[in-house]
């Protein structure tokens, strides 16, 4: 493949650009150098980095690789002061260039970038040995061969090391080919989340006001979206978007943008903020991690020694806490718990980086496991088994796969929200757009890992089966050890907090399974019915007729267990079970009718409001031949149950009381 010019581009098309790529390595080893040859840019746009001749801030550029193909060059800084910068970078990257001058061969910095790499997780790349023409031919061969053993074992073991000179441009040629062949055998990773982008850099465009840039690492954001500004919860609408320094109608994920939004003009962004969707990023003090130390390290890592913690653009002051080993040497891997200073945005599966202050160095790094949005620093032990757990659900796999998104939303479903959780619910905790969680719940449905409830609220199913268990264990207990006949819901729902759609499924289960059947706020035990003997059964049809003997004369509870010659207790449990059934009406605590009566009385008052238009309650008394004691519980009674409503001493017919009646 012959050498395009750089910039060549046809004219009028937006390129595809199909990845980050970034350099890196030693202080004024030729990176900067080797991105202007292949982008035709020169990234170092800041005027002191032109004076110094040394990279500070990331430079960007786009190179075009012909058939309208393009990757994003970052050019990271390489003087170790620089290197939280370097860190920034990194975030998002598909491919390394590893760029190592051939008269100086392999630097402190080379290795640190290189440590830096590793623990962000790039996993492709190439070497660029530089200044080939300031030494020999043996030289060049013998950093070569250097560079071979210090990658042994890494992610760049078998990485082409291609020897080039930015001033005489040989080898220029076959590096970009190589370079070129690279980056088209790669797979372009997706990430499918909500958009979140880390700041890098903040300015002021006149005629178009704030405009922010950096290198989302996930989703995807177009012209006209509200974003929101974490921390600091200040909110915008993006006015244009320029991706690789052309303008574009959306950008994303690895891609280099540079978004307009006027509405932070008063209050600029700040570098280590991050741009995200609304309402789906909050800042944290505590994150649970994953932490590997560096090779080399001088002296072990210790438990709640202060660091600074780099993820995104931000760096923070903070400490390490380490819950399984007092230590961790050199190549160790452990959970730990980082506390930081201040809140700051970051989420589950983001990189870092921690470095000691001082002396300064990178001495560990990994990826987030969980985010505590507490005060306190929560317990160790409880803190070990959550990352456990989801360590062991995720199982090794792509968190940004399909199966990945379906492993987080089924471990969120299973283990951080048992009671289930609304599809926006989910969204929000897994920052997965709702689209994609509608895909995903799909498929954990499909496979009865999940239950899809009323309403759009989603349960995992061994959680569910839990509720319904306890529940089922509760209405057997009432019903078989205490011979309870007729349960209020309120008892059955005690100390359980459960939101309505997972409430009503359970019920509804319980009906299914005839264990219970449900009368207006009470469960009747089905269980505790069925084990009446005939002497209750017995008991309860002389209840029966004795309520529909007496009419609107009803005696009171405590008169029947003279009258019916038993017991008070059984005469309780028995009249409240034939309430719960609807063949006797109570209409308060010692007022209690038959059925037949009741609906006589209830007849009665809708015909003659009907006909006159009121009711008056003293004379009610009179229609019913009664005291004004049963009139008063009858009006009463149909009026909490919005058939009637009371006007003075008067009553009239609720609009819609056909649907109250009995």
């Amino acid at each position: 493949m012959k050498h395009q010019p750089p910039g060549q581009l046809k004219p009028g098309v937006d390129p595809d650009v199909i990845m980050m790529i970034c350099t890196a390595g030693h202080v004024d080893h030729g990176k900067t150098a080797l991105v202007k040859l292949l982008t035709g840019c020169n990234t170092d746009r800041l005027k002191v980095e032109q004076e110094r001749g040394l990279t500070i801030e990331l430079g960007f550029a786009p190179c075009f690789l012909g058939n309208n193909l393009c990757v994003g060059i970052v050019d990271v800084p390489g003087h170790e002061k620089f290197i939280k910068n370097m860190v920034a970078g990194v975030s998002g990257i598909d491919m390394t260039i590893l760029v190592i001058a051939a008269d100086d061969g392999i630097m402190p910095q080379t290795v640190e970038h290189f440590q830096i790499m590793e623990l962000l997780g790039v996993r492709n790349g190439i070497v660029a040995l530089t200044k080939t023409d300031l030494v020999s031919a043996e030289r060049v061969r013998e950093v070569a061969d250097d560079v071979r053993r210090f990658l042994e074992g890494t992610f760049m073991e078998n990485a082409p090391i291609c020897p080039v000179s930015s001033e005489t441009l040989d080898g220029f040629g076959e590096f970009y080919d190589i370079l070129v062949n690279e980056i088209n055998n790669l797979v372009k990773r997706r990430r499918f989340g909500i958009f979140r982008m880390p700041i890098e850099r903040v300015f002021t465009q006149k005629g178009f006001g704030s405009v922010i840039s950096g290198i989302p690492v996930d989703g995807t954001i177009e012209v006209g979206a509200q974003v929101e500004l974490v921390p600091g919860n200040q909110r915008g609408k993006i006015r244009g978007v320029q991706r690789f320094l052309r303008d574009a109608s959306e950008g994303g994920y690895g891609q280099c943008l540079a978004l307009n939004i006027p509405d932070f003009n008063k209050n600029p962004p700040m570098r280590g903020q991050v741009l995200c969707l609304p309402g789906y990023l909050k800042p944290a003090r505590y994150f649970h991690v994953s932490v590997r130390t560096v090779s080399g390290i001088e002296k072990p890592l210790q438990n709640a020694e202060e660091i600074k913690f780099h993820t995104g653009t931000l760096e923070e002051p903070g400490k390490i806490y380490l819950l399984e080993n007092k230590t961790l040497g050199e190549g160790e891997t452990g959970l730990a718990t980082v506390a930081l200073a201040e809140p700051v945005a970051a989420a589950v599966h983001d990189r870092f980086i921690i470095r000691r202050p001082s002396p300064a160095a990178t001495v560990a790094g990994g990826h987030i496991l969980a985010v505590s949005y507490t005060e306190q620093r929560p317990r160790k032990k409880q803190t070990v088994e959550r990352l456990k757990a989801y360590l062991a659900a995720i199982g090794g796999v792509d968190p940004a796969s399909a199966e990945g998104m379906d492993r987080r939303i089924e471990h969120f479903l299973s283990n951080e929200r048992q009671v289930g959780a609304s599809l926006s619910e989910v969204s929000k905790a897994t920052l997965l757009p709702p689209d994609i969680v509608g895909d995903c719940l799909s498929r954990l449905v499909k496979s009865d890992k999940v239950i899809a409830l009323a309403d759009d609220y989603y349960v995992h199913t061994d959680a569910y089966r839990s509720c319904l268990a306890e529940v089922e264990a509760r209405v057997k207990k009432a019903a078989t050890e205490k011979g309870i006949l007729n349960l209020p819901i309120s008892d059955v729902r005690k100390g359980l907090d459960w939101p309505a759609p997972l409430w009503n499924r359970v019920q509804k289960d319980l009906v299914r399974a005839n264990l219970v059947t449900i009368r207006g706020s009470t469960f009747v035990l089905q269980a505790a019915v069925d084990k009446l003997d005939d002497a209750d059964r017995r008991l309860m049809t002389e209840l029966l007729k004795v309520y529909e003997k007496t009419g609107f004369q009803s005696p009171r509870p405590d008169q029947l267990p003279d009258m019916l010659h038993a017991p008070q207790p059984k005469i309780d449990k028995l009249l409240e079970h034939l309430c719960n059934e609807g063949k006797l009406i109570r209409l308060a605590k010692n007022v209690v009718l038959g059925y037949n009566s009741f609906k006589k009385a209830q007849d009665m008052v809708v015909s003659v409001i009907k006909e006159k238009g009121v009711l008056n309650s003293a004379d009610f008394k009179h229609s019913i031949n009664s005291t004004r004691k049963y009139a008063l519980a009858i009006l009463d009674f149909l009026d909490s149950r919005s058939v009637t409503m009371r006007v003075q001493n008067d009553r009239k017919l609720n609009p819609d009381y056909e649907k109250h009646l009995l």
